[in-house]
């Protein structure tokens, strides 16, 4: 907003015009001196635009600023939450909760099934309570939250025919294929979220599912890239399809 000349009105020092402006400090010239403001928290304590409709849109500006800043805060409580919730799970899971002998078997090479973290294991009641999302039908996909983005991948062992393609990379990195069974894939909904999620500021979870009662969290991954390739679609068709490459990210991130 240009505030260039604006007239203004000081508590103590009376009335004053805007004549200068750099990043958000703002120079008002008053009658017995020059005192520089910060912009826009001022207007809301120490002056006052001459012009009622100016004086308005900065007082929605300040509170927009509040808002978000009150909206980050949040987004960043939940995920610390989520975060205490999940470590709490796997420091207090007892002995009953059994890890799958030869968890590897059937699983071909191209899945590189050793990059699979193998504890927490949470049931997809936890994962709905803990993340705040609802898991539908198979269990599969792309969970939005204020402050999240929950992967669901659900592994199709035997290969028949199943319409999503995840699967490990050699060196660690998770390829996760985008959300749409059938036709080519848009860039909406689940696959736009994942894109924006850095932008959002909103951490990616993943899960690789085995069963309702097995869901092996892996924890908190960014997007390193992503593809648009040519793939079979649930009816078998070909179709173009998203490949996001996901990396874990280390405790200090």
């Amino acid at each position: 907003m240009n505030l260039l000349n604006l007239k203004v009105k000081h508590k103590v020092f009376g009335n004053g015009v805007v004549t200068g402006m750099s990043d958000n400090l703002l120079t008002i010239q008053f009658a017995s001196k020059v005192s520089i403001f910060v912009y826009p928290d001022a207007f809301e304590t120490f002056i006052v635009a001459e012009d009622t409709s100016v004086q308005s849109e900065i007082l929605s500006e300040i509170e927009n600023n509040k808002r978000a800043v009150r909206e980050k805060r949040l987004a960043e409580e939940t995920a610390r939450k989520a975060e205490k919730e999940l470590r709490d799970t796997d420091r207090n899971a007892t002995p009953s909760r059994r890890i799958r002998n030869n968890i590897e078997d059937g699983f071909g090479p191209d899945y590189n099934v050793r990059h699979l973290a193998k504890q927490p294991i949470l049931t997809y009641k936890q994962v709905e309570e803990q993340f705040g999302i609802r898991i539908a039908g198979f269990g599969r996909g792309i969970n939005r939250t204020p402050s999240t983005v929950v992967l669901v991948s659900s592994i199709d062992k035997n290969k028949a025919g199943f319409v999503y393609h995840d699967h490990w990379t050699t060196d660690g990195d998770y390829i996760y294929s985008g959300e749409g069974k059938t036709g080519d894939q848009t860039m909406s909904l689940g696959n736009k979220a994942i894109v924006d999620a850095e932008n959002d500021e909103k951490k990616i979870h993943l899960f690789v599912k085995f069963s309702p009662q097995e869901y092996y969290y892996q924890g908190v991954f960014s997007l390193v890239d992503y593809t648009y390739e040519d793939d079979k679609d649930e009816s078998g068709n070909m179709r173009k399809e998203y490949k996001f490459r996901l990396r874990k990210q280390s405790v200090e991130e």
